[in-house]
Formats: C-alpha cells, structure tokens, sequence
C-alpha cells in the first residue's frame, strides 16, 4: 500500500493489519472489534464494558495473575477499552514479544475462561467503578448530555450500565454476546512498530482462521434530538454545565468542518470560549469544546465548570459565541489556527504505534480500507471558512440540549440556554 501498511484479509473476513515502523525497538499490537454498548440489549445494559473485564479474569488456562504475569515479565503494558461501537485489547510491548503478546490478547477474546467464583466479585469491582463516576460531576454531567442526545436508544445508556443490568448479568449472557458480536467480519488485530510479520501473520491466523462468517447485525440511527435538558441537583462549590447541538458523524463528509467548528470555538487557550469566557470575563476556570462523533450521530459539547452565580452568564455568553460564529463562520485567522492544530495533533498521533494501530483498526471498521495520513492532511487543509459555516448553521437549526450538576443555577442556566435558543 502508498503509505507502507498492509491489509491481510482472510477467508471469512476477518483482517490483520501491518504498519511498519523502521527504527523502532516496540511493538502496539491490538485486537479490535465492532462492537460496543450500542449493541446490547436494554436489559444486558453494561454487558459489553463487564465481557471485557471478564477477559482479565482468566484465558486459555490462565488465570489472571498469569495474565498480569505473563505481559509484566517482559515489560509490556496491557490494558483494554469498551466503547459504544468499539471493544479493543491491546499490548505495547518489545519487539521480539510481539507475536506472544498478541497470543494473549486473542485468547482473551476468543477463549476467555469466565470463572464463575470471579463474575460476582468482578460485578463488586464494576459497582465501585460506577459510584466513582457517579461522584465526579464533570462525568457524570456528560452521562446526561448523553442520555439527552439519545433518549430511548443504546446510545443514550451508560457504558458501564445501570446497577441492576449488571446485578442481573449471567455467564451465558457473556458468552452470547461475544458470539453474535465478536463475529471475523467485525475483527481487526493491527499492529504497528518493529515485529516479526511472519510470526504475527501465524499467530492471527491460528486463532481467526477457523472462525466461522457471521452476518453483521444491523443497529438503529438515533431519532432526531429533541430540544431538552438532564440535571441533577448537588450541594456542590461548582455549577457543571454541557451545553449541546447534533452535528456531523464520524463517516460524514462534514467530520472535518465539525471538528473544525469545535477547535474555533472552545478547543484552546485562543479560542473564542477561552478568551471571552474566561480571560475577558473571569467566568470560568474550565470551558472548552468537544465534538463527539459515533458512525451515523453526533455532536458539539462545551463544558463549563462555573460559579453558580455565574451560571446564566456562561451559558448566555455562550450561546452568542455560539451563534455568531455559526452564522458568520471563523475568520480566516482562525480557520487557519484550527487547522493547524487539527494537522499537528494529527500527524503527532500518526507518529505514535498504539495510536498507529489503533487508527488503522478504526478505520478498516468504519471505512473497509485504511486512510493514509496525507489524505486525512488533504481533508483537513481542504476545510472552507464557507464548510464551517454550514455545520454552524445546520447545528442551529437543530436541537438544543444541556446538561447540569449542581446548585439549581446550574439547572436554570440550563435550561435557559435550551429555550432561548
């Protein structure tokens, strides 16, 4: 391929991915799967993020202090993640360790052992991990963004599910679910650095090859956001402010303009939110901008974190902000600004294995084929002061939504900003 990687695809459509990286001693190596809280049922809520701390409990006869063990002995670093369209396992490691590292990461997703002494005690483990959430308030005030978003669909669900979803979660529950999802359509392992091709070849193929074909199930769009708020009322110092418009998906032609939009607005120390908000005005310690993208939704979040007295003023400010620079777009200025920054964080990542191997992953997932860094440079540099503002005015003509933790100001600041928008 022109950008030096190669695609194995085998027979029942499983792929491997090899990305090269002359001069390295490393290795990311990375099982990646199509699969996430979006595709479990409402009662299963949770399912997805508990499978995958299953798979630490014990694989291929290993039991988790083996598993530990066995990545800590030569240096490498293991660690797993659960999103709503995307489950990966992932290992960086020495180079020679590679193809053994990524035997790991298999078996932990194609032979997890499940124990049963360990489900319920690993339920205790997640319980922890969702009051922890629960008590940050900047997290947990992006739960009801979310859930404002998608109202009645998995979108809209917590990752880590809801207490009794997981309560109620069973063994076979586990095991259904990686063998409706976990199909070789929807897996890539991707590795990138220094490795022995061969080897890596051997060991994907060992335990992909056999997998039957699956058909890949289909999931539901979102309906259009209604205008709406979430809040939940704290004695807190700080009022906790998300305050939100549907914009662009991560496979729509408008993602660049998105992101774009975003960067001007709140992305830096020199966007529009920063300078008006908190250095000209002292509003805010905390306020940037988001553009959360899934395959067929999305939207543009700021976050605010704000005296409650200060709250209508943030959200009103902000909202203006907001308006001004969707109705007239950025200035040429700041075009080129947020281009820049999106080029240079970019191509910093593309320089990177583990984030190498993970954009290479996501994007034979979301895509069917890889991207090379210069055409996602052309993109980026292709972006118009004219396509951001069509994002801009698109996002206003839709829903608006927020979210609020806190004092009741942060709820008023909320909702004002919801009705007067």
């Amino acid at each position: 391929m022109p950008d030096g990687r190669e695609v194995l695809t085998l027979n029942n459509g499983a792929r491997i991915v090899f990305d090269p990286m002359p001069g390295l001693r490393t290795a990311a190596v990375g099982v990646f799967l199509s699969a996430g809280a979006r595709h479990e049922a409402d009662r299963h809520s949770g399912l997805a993020h508990f499978l995958e701390h299953m798979a630490f409990k014990g694989a291929a006869g290993l039991s988790a202090q083996q598993i530990a063990e066995a990545v800590e002995a030569r240096g490498g670093v293991i660690n797993a993640s659960t999103g709503y369209e995307m489950t990966n396992y992932f290992v960086r490691c020495l180079s020679p360790d590679a193809p053994d590292m990524l035997d790991l990461a298999l078996s932990m997703v194609f032979a997890p052992d499940h124990p049963e002494g360990e489900i319920e005690r690993e339920k205790g483990v997640v319980l922890q991990e969702m009051g922890e959430a629960l008590d940050q308030p900047d997290d947990l005030v992006f739960e009801l963004i979310q859930q404002a978003c998608y109202p009645n669909h998995p979108l809209g669900r917590p990752i880590l599910g809801e207490k009794d979803t997981l309560k109620a979660l069973r063994r076979d529950d586990l095991i259904d679910f990686a063998q409706m999802n976990y199909s070789p359509r929807r897996t890539v392992v991707s590795v990138a650095g220094a490795y022995d091709r061969e080897a890596i070849a051997r060991r994907a193929e060992r335990w992909l090859g056999d997998r039957a074909a699956q058909a890949t199930p289909g999931t539901e769009p979102p309906a259009p956001a209604i205008s709406g708020v979430r809040s939940e009322v704290r004695k807190l110092e700080q009022c906790h402010l998300v305050l939100a418009r549907p914009s662009a998906s991560a496979t729509s032609p408008d993602r660049f303009a998105a992101r774009i939009f975003a960067e001007v607005l709140g992305g830096g120390m020199a966007s529009r939110l920063f300078q008006q908000v908190r250095e000209a005005r002292g509003l805010a310690y905390t306020i940037d901008a988001c553009c959360d993208q899934h395959s067929d939704c999305g939207r543009i979040s700021v976050y605010a974190g704000c005296d409650p007295g200060d709250a209508h003023d943030v959200a009103s400010l902000t909202a203006d902000i907001w308006a001004d620079l969707a109705v007239k777009g950025p200035t040429q200025v700041e075009l080129d600004r947020a281009k820049a920054i999106a080029a240079a964080q970019f191509a910093m990542a593309a320089e990177a294995p583990a984030s190498r191997a993970g954009a290479a992953a996501y994007e034979l997932l979301a895509f069917d084929r890889t991207i090379s860094v210069e055409e996602t440079l052309g993109h980026i540099g292709a972006v118009t002061v004219a396509d951001v503002a069509r994002v801009g005015a698109e996002m206003l003509a839709g829903a608006a939504l927020a979210s609020a933790v806190g004092p009741k100001a942060g709820l008023a600041a909320a909702e004002a900003f919801v009705s007067n928008s």
